[in-house]
């Protein structure tokens, strides 16, 4: 498997956001109400992931053969606001991938980050958990988006010497 990350070029905004409408209805709409599946598709759109580099973020893609199978956006420099990878590329190791390149940016671009939070929908706790993820809060609903907040602590970056005499 060759898998391309990257930054989101502007030009693929509506193709990443091919993958979070295909990977969403698949396997996060079922648990929200009529009300939050409506929030989301109102917000998130290719026009929200363009503006996330104002709003102290990112979107990173994962591409195979040129095709995005995956993404990951971050904002207000440490939540995750969009992660997905496509139904059939799932279980391959993408968004593992995704995430620690995500968190490699991250520590350039944020000096001294010290973790990811996210509102995990309810069927992706297990997933954030084996990216190693913690529940932080009883699971919510606003606006009809249910959710569990989560956080990963970062530690320090592995290229930070520990001995600095």
């Amino acid at each position: 498997m060759d898998l391309e990350l990257s930054g989101l070029n502007p030009a693929e905004a509506n193709a990443a956001m091919a993958v979070v409408k295909e990977s969403f209805d698949a396997g996060v709409a079922p648990d929200y109400t009529q009300q939050g599946r409506d929030l989301f598709a109102q917000v998130v759109t290719a026009d929200y992931l363009c503006s996330l580099p104002h709003r102290q973020g990112f979107t990173l893609v994962a591409k195979l053969d040129g095709r995005i199978v995956g993404m990951c956006a971050l904002r207000d420099g440490h939540h995750v606001t969009l992660f997905f990878v496509l139904p059939e590329f799932q279980g391959r190791g993408i968004g593992r991938r995704l995430l620690d390149s995500a968190v490699e940016r991250l520590r350039r671009t944020v000096p001294g980050a010290t973790k990811l939070e996210v509102h995990s929908s309810p069927g992706a706790v297990p997933v954030y958990q084996s990216l190693g993820f913690s529940v932080t809060g009883l699971e919510k609903v606003d606006d009809g988006i249910r959710y569990i907040p989560m956080e990963r602590l970062l530690g320090p970056s592995p290229n930070t010497s520990m001995d600095n005499r």
